[in-house]
């Protein structure tokens, strides 16, 4: 079993996919999810390598976001080197990091990480193994 995609509600699915390709995401599949009571939610996969997509999800109604930062706590893309990640994203504008600096854990026999946010409060993870 594969993680097929993970979504996220916003409020700006313009806002959220320009976002989402300065790191790498593609525009794929996209359409409009007709719901009851003539509302609907409006649906974009944003496609990166590997068979990772995250799903943005647009509601019809502002009622229908929920509370919150968000559905999941976070989640993640693995990177080669922190870092440098970190100084191409600043180099592309993004400065939502949480931290300053990436850090250092001993989780998992040793990881370096920092967190960011994303345009609609997501937290969103730069993992580097070892």
């Amino acid at each position: 079993m594969n993680l097929g995609h993970i979504a996220l509600y916003t409020n700006d699915l313009n806002k959220s996919a320009e976002f989402y390709s300065l790191f790498g995401g593609k525009k794929g599949a996209e359409g409009i999810l007709e719901l009851e009571n003539g509302f609907s939610k409006r649906l974009l996969h944003m496609e990166f390598e590997g068979k990772t997509t995250i799903e943005l999800v647009c509601p019809s109604d502002p009622e229908m976001m929920p509370a919150g930062n968000g559905l999941c706590e976070h989640f993640c893309f693995a990177v080669e080197n922190v870092d440098e990640t970190v100084k191409e994203l600043r180099a592309k504008g993004i400065d939502t990091f949480r931290t300053e600096n990436p850090y250092n854990s001993p989780l998992f026999g040793g990881i370096r990480i920092i967190f960011l946010t994303g345009p609609s409060g997501e937290l969103i993870e730069l993992f580097q193994k070892g």
